[in-house]
């Protein structure tokens, strides 16, 4: 089996046994910029076999793994995240004998693996939303001061409605 590290592939070159495609490449290379809330201290590490699939069609697969480094959208605090995708997938049809660029396809894939919220960790408890105080670092008696007492919620009526 060849392999190989660059990811713009010429199709006519791929042997029948497929092609091992390895190496990293910079999120700048993948047209990703940093932003506020995340930055990339590492490159994306790639390990993806392109082969065959009959005719002119060929098949990429493989995994990609980095970290990246995250603002926590709880607490607010700096920390790393392993991105990882084990199901790189994608077919591509009629490819055979044409220069393929697979930087597009990997962009999307790691883009995908990024989560909706970046946490330190999945129990963050976060900040008070009272006191800022951080609640991983420990706790604050805003919540006992908040606490509405029946005198001073006029909502607190409703609690002894009986709906049967």
């Amino acid at each position: 089996m060849h392999e190989q590290s660059d990811l713009i592939f010429e199709l006519i070159d791929l042997p029948p046994e497929g092609v091992r495609i390895h190496g990293a490449i910079s999120f700048a290379e993948l047209d990703i910029e940093e932003e506020d809330r995340f930055s990339f201290p590492e490159n994306l590490h790639y390990d993806l076999l392109l082969e065959s699939c009959g005719g002119k069609n060929v098949l990429l697969r493989g995994k990609l793994r980095t970290v990246i480094s995250i603002i926590c959208d709880r607490c607010d605090q700096p920390g790393e995240l392993l991105l990882t995708d084990n199901d790189v997938f994608h077919t591509y049809e009629d490819a055979f004998d044409k220069v393929l660029d697979l930087t597009p396809d990997i962009r999307e894939d790691i883009l995908m693996a990024f989560p909706q919220k970046f946490l330190c960790h999945a129990d963050c408890l976060g900040l008070c939303v009272h006191c800022g105080q951080n609640l991983n670092e420990g706790s604050c008696d805003c919540a006992a001061k908040a606490a509405p007492s029946s005198e001073t919620n006029p909502w607190s009526a409703l609690d002894e409605l009986k709906l049967t």
